[in-house]
C-alpha cells in the first residue's frame, strides 16, 4: 500500500526539530521514504491524535 508524505511545503522546524507544517520530526522525514507502510500509518496516527488533542485544548 503507497502511503503519501504529509508534507504540505509548510517547511520550518521549531525548538525541538519538529517540522511546523506537517508535525513530524527530522527523523520521520530523512526517514519517510525508507519506513514500512505499517511504520507510515504509525506516524500518521500520531499526527492525527496529536492535531485531536491540540484542537481539543483550543
Amino acid at each position: 500500500m503507497h502511503i503519501p508524505s504529509p508534507c504540505i511545503a509548510q517547511c520550518k522546524l521549531n525548538d525541538d526539530n519538529v517540522c511546523m507544517g506537517c508535525h513530524r520530526t527530522m527523523e520521520e522525514i530523512a526517514n519517510w521514504a525508507g519506513l514500512s507502510s505499517k511504520d507510515k500509518a504509525n506516524v500518521l496516527a500520531r499526527l492525527h491524535a496529536n492535531t485531536q488533542l491540540e484542537s481539543d485544548n483550543q
